[in-house]
């Protein structure tokens, strides 16, 4: 008891203030990833179900947050925690991704009544689970073993979530659009872990780099995943979408060109700069090389 009125006592000194706000200004920028992934899993559900999900999700993530607090040291010693992580925020990835390509309204609808509350706050712990360790590390540094600075930055976290989680879910019943950036997010934090989990197995263990064969064994995995669960794209939905929105497709792609005309080399060094980026952007070309080969097999199969 002593030991936290100490710490409550030291938040109103110089350097126990720094500390505070700067616990603060993590979780800030910390929690808006969470708010991004909580209100993506809740974007399907309405009204007391949506509340319900965010709640039960934010309580659970606390608890999280609470258990990795307690064992952060112990955990930063565990090789390839990281690694395991973000694997596990890649399958949240791909659960989204496969939701976002079942547009239909009847497979919608009936993905919502499947899924519901329990599916939307399971995905928010699995998420949850890798997204809040680095969280943890980072405030657990900054806060100097004051247990006080780290109670009211937690408090400030779930306030944060709670409020941003319920206006990024309507903004993606709004504007559906949105969710693939949402997605685009999600993959880099998981692809990030990925990648900072394989360093640390490198050093500490195999001194190896395993990323080629991680990546080999994820795409072999995800052709699979593809080919199993996600349907060819609808063509004529691409074609309407394509003709209403022309001189907007037009327009972006020679933007683009034009842009790689003036910028290209640096664009280019600094993907290459930035290894995020680099594996980001070959999930996404890997991705559009699926889709296109779903297509390709419809049009073969009509030519038959």
């Amino acid at each position: 008891m002593d030991v936290i009125v100490k710490n409550f006592a030291d938040l109103f000194t110089v350097t126990g203030a720094v500390v505070l706000m700067n616990i603060i200004l993590i979780d800030i920028v910390m929690s808006g990833d969470n708010a991004i992934l909580i209100g993506m899993a809740t974007r399907k559900l309405e009204g007391k179900e949506r509340k319900k999900a965010i709640f039960f999700g934010i309580l659970l993530a606390t608890v999280l947050r609470i258990i990795f607090a307690f064992f952060a040291v112990q955990m930063l010693r565990i090789v390839g925690i990281k690694l395991a992580g973000g694997v596990l925020l890649l399958y949240v990835v791909w659960k989204f991704y496969r939701e976002l390509r079942s547009s239909e309204k009847a497979e919608h609808h009936m993905e919502t009544k499947k899924d519901g509350l329990m599916a939307a706050v399971w995905t928010i712990i699995i998420a949850d689970v890798s997204m809040s360790l680095d969280n943890v590390l980072a405030v657990a540094g900054a806060a100097h073993d004051n247990v006080a600075a780290l109670g009211i930055g937690l408090i400030v976290s779930i306030i944060l979530m709670a409020f941003a989680s319920n206006l990024i879910a309507k903004y993606l019943d709004r504007f559906p659009q949105i969710q693939w950036l949402g997605l685009l997010v999600i993959l880099f934090i998981a692809v990030e872990m990925i990648l900072s989990g394989s360093v640390d197995i490198d050093k500490k263990w195999l001194h190896v780099n395993i990323m080629p064969f991680l990546l080999f064994v994820l795409g072999a995995v995800f052709l699979v995943l593809h080919s199993k669960y996600i349907r060819p794209a609808n063509e004529q939905k691409i074609q309407a979408f394509l003709q209403s929105h022309a001189l907007s497709v037009l327009a972006s792609i020679v933007f683009f060109l034009l842009g790689m005309l003036m910028f290209g080399d640096s664009a280019i060094a600094y993907v290459q700069s930035h290894d995020t980026l680099y594996y980001c952007l070959a999930f996404i070309l890997f991705f559009s090389l699926l889709e296109l080969l779903s297509l390709a097999k419809v049009w073969q199969k009509r030519g038959k």
